[in-house]
């Protein structure tokens, strides 16, 4: 992990430290995806931002499944068919 601090430009830019550049191995013209949470933001390189996505819906599919699972297969929900 690399913690820098950046200063914001008068035009609103900052500059990647070199590292990160080096670590991120962006070139000139890279695009990152950007995500701005509260006073939190996140970039991240676009190439790697959708199979992040599919890897973080497959993960909440799951759990989905086992949630609803667990209300569809509950026995007390049988009185119904009763009624």
């Amino acid at each position: 992990m690399i913690v820098k601090t950046v200063k914001l430009s008068s035009k609103g830019q900052f500059t990647l430290p070199a590292e990160v550049v080096r670590a991120l191995r962006a070139r000139r013209g890279s695009e990152f995806l950007l995500v701005q949470d509260g006073l939190r933001v996140v970039l991240t390189p676009a190439a790697d931002a959708g199979r992040r996505i599919v890897d973080d819906l497959n993960g909440m599919e799951a759990l989905a499944k086992s949630a609803f699972a667990e209300l569809w297969d509950n026995p007390a929900d049988e009185a119904w068919n009763e009624a």
